[in-house]
């Protein structure tokens, strides 16, 4: 019966976790640079500036500002998830039970491949000196003009000047409503048609404006850091750093005959990363944690006979 368990584990709840991989990654997936892995060390690249100088015909040493190119190094973690089994609901489990479990295993690995980075973002806002800037007190309503503020000040910084599209927003899916009542949110003047590189989760949950990719989280991504208000988060990809150098995405099964009824132990895991890098690029948005939209008030004009 146990070798019956083991394989059945192997030839369907496996190939049922590898394909809720490839429907569903992550949400953040693809949202932050990748750096070089050494050992159980990532670094990151941090790209300063230079300039042209003017030749003068002297014979004189080259005028040089300093290194340009550096590095920003972070330790990786290990996380896992596991649950037991029992063996009198292994061998009578059908497709329903076999794909909840399947479920259970690939959303708790997802869950951490997000959270890491959102860990990361809130950790670098709360650094004193990081460059973050912050929009908002909490109080306000999130509004078009929160937004594009946060955007301009990226686009300020040439960050985009390569015209690809890099910089993300994750929002609550209330923010996300309150933002569809506004014109330039909805005009598809200002919305992008391409989302390529991004998973089949992370395309249903997302909105491209004005070169951002707005992506809708679960309440549980956001900290309500004060009773009705809640932060968020905009970036640029090059301004934050994360790596996943290993992600189980087919968990282990091994039964263990020392506890009653010999249960099967069920064990998926990954190991990672991440860390901010450049404060000029990631706006933390701090916004009102509202119940229900609201439709914004409507500009008249009075009209003189």
């Amino acid at each position: 019966m146990s070798q019956n368990i083991a394989n059945w584990y192997r030839e369907v709840i496996k190939d049922k976790v590898t394909v809720a991989f490839q429907a569903h990654g992550g949400l953040l997936d693809g949202t932050m640079m990748s750096g070089d892995i050494q050992a159980n060390t990532v670094k990151f690249p941090t790209v300063g500036r230079t300039e042209v100088y003017k030749l003068t015909g002297a014979i004189e040493k080259v005028p040089t500002g300093g290194p340009s190119l550096g590095t920003v190094q972070v330790t990786m973690d290990d996380f896992e998830a596991s649950d037991w089994w029992r063996t009198q609901d292994a061998y009578k489990a059908g497709p329903n039970e076999q794909q909840a479990l399947a479920n259970i295993i690939v959303k708790a690995v997802r869950r951490k491949r997000d959270t890491i980075k959102i860990d990361a973002l809130t950790a670098f806002a709360n650094l004193g000196g990081s460059g973050v800037t912050n929009i908002g007190d909490g109080t306000e309503v999130i509004d078009i003009l929160h937004t594009e503020r946060a955007r301009a000040e990226i686009a300020a910084t040439g960050a985009d000047d390569t015209g690809e599209v890099s910089v993300f927003a994750l929002f609550p899916a209330m923010w996300m409503s309150q933002l569809a009542f506004y014109k330039e949110f909805a005009d598809a003047q200002w919305v992008g048609l391409e989302n390529a590189p991004f998973s089949k989760a992370q395309r249903a949950r997302m909105k491209t404006v004005r070169g951002v990719h707005y992506i809708e989280g679960p309440d549980e991504y956001f900290n309500e850091y004060e009773t009705g208000k809640l932060e968020a988060f905009m970036w640029h990809r090059e301004s934050m750093g994360a790596e996943m150098p290993w992600n189980q995405e087919a968990p282990s099964m091994t039964q263990h005959t020392e506890y009653q009824g010999s249960p099967w132990l069920i064990k998926a895991g990954l190991g990672g990363a991440a860390i901010g890098i450049q404060g000029a690029g990631v706006k933390r948005l701090r916004m009102s944690k509202i119940a229900a939209p609201t439709r914004p008030a409507q500009p008249t004009i009075a009209v003189t006979p």
